[in-house]
């Protein structure tokens, strides 16, 4: 019987792939609870409200997040913290 190995380059880039996976999620996530933050603490001055996403391509040191849905408001009012409103580029 021959043993057979997957590759290195393989699993390296299904690696890198779940890594950028997992930091995009927690990316959104992040931007999602901001977002609920910031319209509890104004939801008593106005009626501001969530209005979807927009999607926004970020190249970080775990590789480009395509895609990254990033939450708005009505008012457009809301800029998250992670990134500033035209960077394309982290750190």
């Amino acid at each position: 019987m021959s043993k057979r190995s997957i590759p290195n380059v393989d699993w390296a880039n299904q690696l890198e792939s779940v890594i950028r996976q997992f930091v995009k999620e927690k990316l959104e996530l992040i931007m999602r609870e901001e977002i609920k933050n910031f319209l509890e603490i104004e939801q008593a001055d106005t009626s501001n409200m969530r209005n979807g996403y927009y999607q926004r391509n970020l190249d970080t040191q775990y590789g480009r997040m395509e895609g990254l849905l990033v939450p708005r408001d009505r008012n457009g009012e809301f800029q998250t913290q992670l990134f500033a409103p035209y960077q394309r580029h982290t750190g």
